[in-house]
């Protein structure tokens, strides 16, 4: 298996798999540490994005947190084909939006889903506005 892998570091050029500019150092959305770059890794013909971090008083080492692929869960979004979804790793900071945006219409235009649904979507919904 060969593996390619495409470090991207903090240079001011624009990374659109995170939806930042890279030079803004955001923070880990898993370990919640600064990021110091990001690389890119191709297994196969999916790509894969990892957040580096910098190891403290150990020059030269460096952690690595999975942020997930670059276009989305193949399996798991399989089993929310019903519900529309494209289900996205970390490295989609907008994602919950997306998520939520589509199960909203999709319970405002399903006549089946009246009641329970409808009621839980409408207390998520008030409890936004307050």
């Amino acid at each position: 298996m060969r593996v390619f892998v495409r470090v991207t570091f903090l240079s001011g050029v624009p990374i659109s798999l995170l939806g930042r500019s890279m030079g803004e150092k955001g923070m880990c959305p898993r370990c919640g540490r600064p990021i110091s770059w990001y690389e890119t890794r191709k297994i196969g013909n999916r790509e894969y994005v990892y957040a580096a971090h910098y190891q403290k008083g150990k020059r030269g080492k460096r952690d690595l947190c999975y942020l997930g692929p670059t276009d989305g869960y193949v399996l798991v979004t399989a089993t929310h084909r019903r519900e529309g979804l494209v289900l996205k790793g970390l490295n989609d900071p907008d994602r919950v939006l997306e998520y939520f945006g589509i199960l909203l219409k999709r319970v405002l235009s399903d006549e089946r889903l009246k009641g329970e649904a409808r009621r839980r979507f409408g207390m998520l919904l008030k409890d936004l506005s307050q």
